[in-house]
């Protein structure tokens, strides 16, 4: 037997304050339940805070987090049964829960506000001081309230924990009760009570007007011409996400004026035609008919949200959009008989579009698989992952477009692994021929 002195019971709060320090505690005293109640209270009001101060700025509540707390409860219930029906002798009820959820604070600080700012091997160095930690808490917390060391019981209550995490992340029950908006109110101008019908009719004159500001071509050697298109309007990233594309490629490649943008954007729905896969088809016709198709470039640079399809999202307010599918794409570049064109898509899913555009005087780059989500699409970022690897960082000093797509691509898995996010693997085609041409043509490039 390896009994404790026979000394009065400690109170629970004094109990837990030791055990926190991994110091062993005298048996405690049976907890009451007003003193449990009290406990997940303060528990849930820690995650709470936690939760809110990482949705900064302009946190919103959202009611449907939740009913997911319930699957937090019944593993603090399974736990403590597990941690009662493993031990010889047995603890009450009340006191194995006591135990668990005296257990709560320090996982949960460590994963919320330590783990996402560490890398892997540092990440793995934490997850096994934190089991380490508890594997001590719960032996002691355990040999306090039975008198004898119950090893296996607490050996079994951190495979407990290691396995709940493990399935609770697999599963991304993640009871987020408050998240960082992810829209913007639009402005309340004239703007956003304009009439959809007669907005949508002024398009093909928007673009009209912005193709005959190009001019003529000027140039007896191959130009290069770009169009953007930010898809999605209540979120100003893919607008400022496109605006970056513009400047930095033509900088490079020598545009000039020879830039074109389809922009929704909540915040001035006038200063720029409206992406729209009309308005795409408009533009790239008239493109075509400035451009010379057997040698000029065409640059398209995407920016939005994606889905599995694949498809681009195309929103703007209320007005009835179709959203863009590899389909329509390359339909309306073979329409436009645009013949060399740099395709870049920063969205979701994205690399699910290059079947259907790839071929030799073809280069497509995407910010994600087709089977993986791109990061980075909130208010509260200037651009994506993808656009400040790519945009941003890469192509201005890169050799070349493939250069520039190796670069970002490293440094958005190295990312994604600091921030413990899926990957989102970018994807890109490289036609021999698109290549082989833009090497011979001057580069703008400083």
């Amino acid at each position: 037997m390896d009994e404790l002195p026979n000394v009065p019971p400690r109170s629970s709060p004094a109990a837990l304050f030791k055990l926190w320090l991994l110091r062993s505690a005298p048996p405690i005293a049976e907890p009451s339940v007003r003193f449990l109640a009290a406990l997940c209270g303060t528990w849930l009001l820690l995650w709470l805070a936690i939760d809110w101060w990482e949705a900064q700025p302009e946190p919103e509540f959202l009611a449907g987090g939740a009913p997911l707390l319930a699957w937090y409860g019944l593993a603090f219930l399974a736990m403590a049964a597990l941690l009662r029906f493993t031990s010889s002798p047995r603890p009450s009820f009340a006191l194995a829960l006591l135990l668990t959820l005296g257990l709560v604070p320090v996982p949960l600080l460590v994963a919320s506000l330590l783990v996402p700012f560490l890398g892997p091997a540092l990440m793995l160095a934490v997850i096994a001081a934190v089991l380490l930690y508890a594997l001590m808490f719960l032996a002691r917390g355990l040999r306090s309230m039975t008198g004898q060391s119950q090893r296996a019981s607490a050996l079994a209550g951190v495979a407990f924990v290691f396995g709940f995490l493990w399935v609770t992340d697999s599963l991304d029950v993640i009871p987020n009760l408050w998240a960082a908006p992810e829209t913007e109110k639009a402005a309340e101008t004239g703007n956003t009570r304009a009439d959809a019908e007669a907005l949508l009719f002024d398009q093909s004159a928007k673009i009209d007007e912005a193709l005959a500001a190009m001019g003529p071509p000027n140039s007896a050697a191959p130009q290069s011409y770009f169009l953007g298109f930010a898809g999605v309007g209540a979120q100003k990233v893919f607008a400022q996400e496109v605006g970056l594309a513009s400047r930095v490629l033509s900088e490079r490649y020598g545009m000039e004026s020879r830039r074109l943008s389809l922009l929704n954007d909540e915040r001035d729905m006038t200063r720029a035609p409206l992406a729209t896969v009309s308005g795409l088809r408009y533009a790239l016709q008239g493109l075509a008919k400035r451009m010379n198709l057997e040698r000029d470039v065409l640059f398209l640079a995407i920016s939005s949200h994606g889905a599995k399809d694949p498809a681009i999202a195309v929103e703007n307010a209320d007005l009835p959009l179709d959203e863009l599918t590899d389909e329509d794409l390359a339909d309306a570049l073979e329409d436009a008989r645009i013949k060399w064109r740099v395709i870049i898509i920063s969205a979701c899913y994205a690399g699910g579009f290059i079947d259907a555009l790839k071929d030799p005087r073809t280069i497509v780059i995407t910010a994600a698989a087709a089977d993986r989500t791109s990061f980075g699409c909130s208010n509260d970022a200037d651009l994506t992952y993808f656009g400040e690897a790519f945009y941003r960082d890469a192509l201005p000093e890169a050799r070349s477009l493939r250069d520039a797509f190796d670069k970002a691509k490293t440094a958005i898995a190295a990312r994604e692994r600091r921030e413990k996010v899926d990957a989102s693997k970018p994807q890109a085609f490289f036609g021999a021929e698109l290549e082989a041409k833009l090497a011979a043509m001057k580069d703008h490039a400083p």
